[in-house]
């Protein structure tokens, strides 16, 4: 039997040379990869040369994503955080419909090449029949998690990758796609795994977050604290009917979901079914556990906006289409997941930001770094008047400057060399009758903004090489953790572009000033897994966290915690000394604010040439951590620097 690396590798493509040649199976190899290997010969999928797959027409992809709008918008948030997650790791992550078609993807932008050699894209199906054996196309033929690596796939043009991928069921048990992320075979796989099973519990736990159609939804768990959380188990009922369940609950109760039907709650419990608060029952195996009830929908979970239509991984560029009804207006029913980045003064101010994009206004949002920016964009964009149309998102930060003007404004057939036949509309047009979202409009190029406003003050856009204006309504919600004035002043941003924006402002309150810290902390801590394994942090080493002054706010938080629940053993207390440390010293006294600069735009200049040189020479060139550290976008960091990006720096 194989052990590992260089030797493992080259036993599996012995072993699937023999089975190629001569039918040869060795017993060493796992079950579900010697059963999709049959399968793909069997079905005649070329092994050396398949063809190069191409996405589906545009209208064929449209229809798949109509098909799955619910599960994409489901999953948008999960797909945003394993993004993140992914931007400095060489992987992806994908989206895919039941059918295997890949609906969106997220993660690193250097990767993004090498995945396009083997068609990982949006449009492209990545069935069995399609691409052999492979993560995506096992686990819907399997119906379970799937892992495989490099030359475990049938394909030998696929080794390029290591995959590995769980299905997204509905309540009824009925596969809805798969979630999926791809990476270089060089990487342990393990870490892969654990996110993704986490996050396709998430989803499948948010689905029951939908209409329940006068039905009873009743939640169990051993532990009430996580009454509420992805982990409990979920039964739906109609009567005393059962007609829908999590994976949990199956697990829990041995059930089978094409069997749900015949289930009655007196078959699995004694005495009467639990109503509304939390209460003890007991199981007919004599099992005792914690169970709420609710015959509407429960508070306190959200459903985010599809987001739809993004076209390469990384690059903020996306569309969203569809999204809440102008007859749910109410903010606060869209707390869930997203609700704990905001305190009471931002849920209110959200409250405000809907009336001003319902009249047309523009919205600014300003806040640091992980303090839901986004996250605030799509509520406001449900929430609003302009919730059934598109919700388009642009990062000018994260595209690099020559691209931008063309995903924004779009361009005619061979406007330029590589142009896509037939163009692409661009992100203003897309945006017609919605919302245009530009994240960090701090770092837009100046050439850009002179057409951007040219398109606000007229409501016409036209793309590159075309002469014809096309009539556009939608309203701008703009995002930056920037200063805009000392952008103004230093001419990096136009006076006229900024007070065009500039209308209704939000500022979303950074972690270190809310008083629901600790409330916060035990929330992350839990969505975290750290109540199932019994896991819990000192009371000094809640103590140090609260005093920490959290430059990446909630999202910097909320790593950190699964990262120590992560890497702790079961039961484990956590101490200050179980914290990295950087978070054990003590926090430093604030430095004096600045006087104003004596001089405009040369004194910020040179003020801010000097923290990037700072910043740069701490992290000993390292471009990714430098621009992290300066809260910026690594493509940012280059434009200031006016140096080319160095591929994987």
């Amino acid at each position: 039997m194989p052990t590992s690396g260089s030797t493992d590798s080259a036993a599996i493509r012995r072993a699937r040379f023999l089975f190629l040649e001569r039918g040869e199976v060795p017993p060493w190899l796992p079950g579900p990869l010697v059963s999709s290997w049959q399968r793909c010969a069997v079905l005649g999928v070329p092994h050396e040369r398949p063809e190069i797959s191409e996405p589906v027409m545009q209208r064929e992809f449209r229809l798949a994503r109509e098909r799955s709008e619910t599960l994409l918008g489901l999953a948008a948030t999960e797909l945003d955080a394993l993004g993140e997650c992914m931007e400095d790791t060489p992987g992806l992550v994908l989206l895919t419909d039941a059918d295997g078609m890949v609906l969106e993807r997220r993660g690193n932008l250097d990767f993004l090449q090498k995945a396009e050699q083997v068609a990982l894209q949006p449009g492209v199906n990545w069935s069995e029949q399609a691409r052999g054996t492979n993560a995506i196309g096992t686990a819907l033929t399997e119906h379970r998690s799937v892992l495989v690596r490099g030359c475990q796939h049938f394909c030998q043009s696929n080794e390029i990758l290591t995959c590995s991928a769980v299905p997204v069921l509905t309540p009824t048990g009925e596969m809805a796609g798969v979630l999926d992320i791809s990476s270089d075979p060089r990487l342990a796989p393990g870490y892969a795994r654990g996110l993704i099973q986490m996050a396709v519990a998430q989803i499948e736990h948010r689905w029951f977050s939908l209409d329940l159609r006068g039905r009873r939804m009743v939640t169990l768990h051993a532990n009430p604290a996580l009454l509420g959380t992805w982990q409990e188990a979920i039964l739906l009922f109609e009567e005393d009917v059962l007609v829908a369940a999590n994976r949990v609950a199956i697990t829990l109760l041995g059930l089978e979901w094409g069997s749900l039907r015949h289930v009655r709650y007196a078959h699995l419990f004694a005495g009467a079914m639990p109503e509304g608060l939390v209460v003890a029952v007991v199981m007919r195996d004599g099992r005792k556990v914690f169970a709420r009830s609710f015959s509407q929908k429960p508070p306190a979970v959200a459903v985010p906006e599809p987001d739809r239509g993004r076209a390469v991984p990384g690059d903020s560029a996306r569309r969203v289409p569809r999204g809440r009804s102008a007859a749910d207006p109410d903010p606060e029913r869209r707390r869930g997941p997203a609700g704990i980045y905001w305190d009471a003064a931002s849920r209110e101010q959200l409250n405000l930001a809907v009336r001003a994009v319902n009249a047309g206004v523009p919205v600014m949002i300003l806040g640091e770094t992980g303090t839901g920016k986004e996250l605030f964009t799509r509520a406001l964009h449900a929430a609003s008047k302009r919730g059934h149309r598109n919700l388009v998102m642009l990062n000018c930060a994260a595209i690099p400057e020559g691209l931008i003007e063309s995903e924004l404004f779009g361009y005619e057939d061979g406007a330029f060399t590589g142009a896509r036949q037939k163009g692409s509309p661009g992100k203003i047009k897309d945006a017609d009758g919605g919302i245009l979202f530009l994240d960090e409009i701090g770092d837009m190029p100046l050439s850009m903004q002179a057409r951007l406003l040219r398109v606000l003050q007229s409501k016409e856009v036209a793309p590159l090489g075309g002469s014809r204006a096309a009539v556009v309504d939608f309203v701008p919600v703009c995002a930056t953790h920037r200063n805009l004035e000392a952008e103004v002043a230093a001419g990096r941003m136009r006076q006229d572009l900024f007070y065009r924006l500039h209308h209704f402002c939000v500022r979303l309150t950074p972690l270190r000033e809310r008083p629901d810290f600790p409330v916060l902390l035990d929330t992350l801590l839990q969505g975290s897994g750290a109540g199932e394994r019994g896991i819990d942090l000192a009371p000094e080493a809640r103590a140090v966290l609260q005093a920490h002054t959290w430059p990446g706010n909630l999202r910097e938080l909320a790593n950190l915690l699964r990262t120590l629940v992560a890497l702790a053993d079961d039961g484990t207390l956590l101490g200050v000394e179980d914290l990295p440390p950087e978070y054990r010293r003590p926090p430093s006294a604030p430095a004096p604010a600045p006087p104003p600069p004596a001089v405009g735009p040369l004194h910020l200049d040179a003020l801010t040439r000097q923290a990037v040189e700072q910043a740069i020479a701490a992290n000993k060139g390292n471009m990714t951590a430098a621009a992290k550290a300066l809260g910026l976008h690594r493509s940012t960091l280059y434009r200031m620097l006016g140096r080319p990006k160095v591929p994987g720096r």
